[in-house]
């Protein structure tokens, strides 16, 4: 079973990915819309596996006909999109299209250009159990979740039910038993025109997208304060129990609320969450016309949405942290690099100050193009004094740089008898020695360049 926590980045063009649907409307292309993007919820984001599949419970879970989700799965293998390994009398396994091949309905990062909605997982299943939505129903979400403006949760202008029985293939009877399914769960809102555009919003749209860091608030609240609001919710009073009375005022049901629903509710304030945010994603969720326990179903459904915004908090924490210490990184990074820069430079001037002569950029083997640049020079004399130093820690670098500069070569091919020893006021063995003040290499080089 997969984590409830984190979200599913569904292509906006997953439809398309499908393709068209040929022949009658039978509503295949439909059905493989809403079953792929609930595969894609329930599949382990790891693996991107769904496993153990008993095909059977979960066309019944769909209520879906077995042979209607059997077909879905070939139509999903054969558009390359996923592949369920099926066994008679045992559980198989659905194995989705990895998000890095471009035919996967699942975004990845390194398509910069696709555009995706960030599915809350599990949040469609929860609907869909709450309201007992058919297939179709539930389909149909999908697709007005991917279509729909996602500022205004609005279908676009142009939208008729000829053009939308045409673009999931369905015909027009089940198409309107299924958009008065949803408009009866609360979960949308349309009017249908004769002869003109039909208009629709997706109220359900906040219950079905993953909190942002901007719906859970900026600033994530201190200890005392979320203690305050639960320990005032477990008495019954508070920011909990006045948005409870809201609530249940937003469903028209009798109050006083329960004591388990303002405790719930409490919880969901702790994260940080304004309570008019936590009143739009619960009242997303759809009416309670129909349940025989609305305020067991309030508790339910505030519970799994305090869950979520437990979530989104944790992952925008995480991406803070990871930002600071990358900033962290890259501010070390460029002080050792500094630092790195400016022993170089004191190297410099102590090998300019030492070297009574300067090696030409001839003598050092290097081209006529770069002898004439002072600063490759300085770098090139400056990388063999190096080498010399630290192979040779043991005896004075003085003497080792000046023998060096009056015969250029390889390190190992100098004659370092008559040499001294290293002295402690040379700095560390092994290592050129620094000098504070005068010229640089590449300043003493220019004059001959010239």
């Amino acid at each position: 079973m997969s984590s409830t926590a984190g979200f599913v980045p569904i292509r906006l063009d997953t439809l398309d990915l499908l393709g068209p649907h040929s022949g009658r409307r039978t509503g295949h292309l439909l059905a493989a819309l809403g079953l792929s993007v609930t595969l894609a919820d329930r599949a382990d984001w790891r693996t991107d596996e769904v496993g153990p599949f008993r095909s059977v419970a979960f066309a019944g879970e769909q209520r879906m006909p077995w042979r209607r989700m059997r077909r879905v799965l070939d139509n999903l293998a054969d558009v390359g999109m996923a592949r369920a390994t099926l066994h008679p009398f045992r559980p198989g396994r659905v194995r989705l299209t990895p998000r890095s091949d471009p035919a996967s309905l699942l975004h990845d990062r390194d398509r910069p250009h696709e555009r995706f909605v960030a599915l809350s997982r599990g949040s469609l299943g929860a609907v869909a159990d709450d309201h007992q939505l058919s297939w179709e129903a539930t389909s149909l979400l999908v697709f007005f979740l991917l279509y729909c403006d996602y500022r205004t949760a609005e279908l676009p202008d142009g939208w008729t039910k000829s053009r939308l029985c045409d673009a999931v293939g369905v015909g027009w009877r089940r198409l309107s038993t299924a958009l008065e399914q949803l408009h009866h769960a609360g979960l949308i809102t349309f009017e249908v025109r004769r002869g003109g555009p039909m208009t629709l919003t997706l109220l359900a749209r906040p219950a079905l997208v993953v909190p942002t860091a901007t719906a859970t608030g900026t600033v994530p609240p201190k200890r005392p304060e979320r203690r305050l609001t639960q320990r005032q919710a477990r008495h019954g009073s508070g920011p909990a129990a006045d948005l409870a009375q809201r609530l249940l005022a937003h469903h028209q049901l009798p109050g006083p609320a329960s004591a388990a629903l303002v405790t719930a509710l409490g919880d969901a304030l702790a994260t940080g969450t304004p309570a008019l945010a936590v009143l739009e994603r619960l009242a997303a969720r759809g009416s309670l016309t129909d349940a025989r326990d609305p305020i067991a179903i309030l508790v339910a459904r505030t519970r799994q949405l305090t869950g979520e915004l437990r979530a989104a908090r944790q992952a925008e924490e995480d991406r803070r942290r990871r930002q600071a210490e990358a900033r962290q990184a890259r501010a070390e990074q460029e002080a050792d690099e500094q630092h790195r820069l400016e022993a170089v430079d004191l190297e410099h001037r102590w090998l300019a100050a030492t070297l009574p002569e300067l090696p030409s950029g001839a003598q050092l083997g290097l081209s006529p193009l770069i002898a004439a640049r002072p600063l490759h020079v300085a770098a090139r004399i400056h990388a063999a004094c190096a080498e010399l130093v630290a192979s040779r820690p043991d005896l004075d670098p003085a003497e080792l740089v000046r023998r060096w500069a009056q015969q250029p070569g390889p390190a190992a091919e100098l004659d370092t008898s008559g040499v001294g020893p290293c002295t402690h006021a040379d700095g560390p063995p092994g290592t050129l020695p620094r000098a504070r003040a005068g010229p640089t290499l590449a300043a003493r080089l220019r004059p001959t360049s010239a």
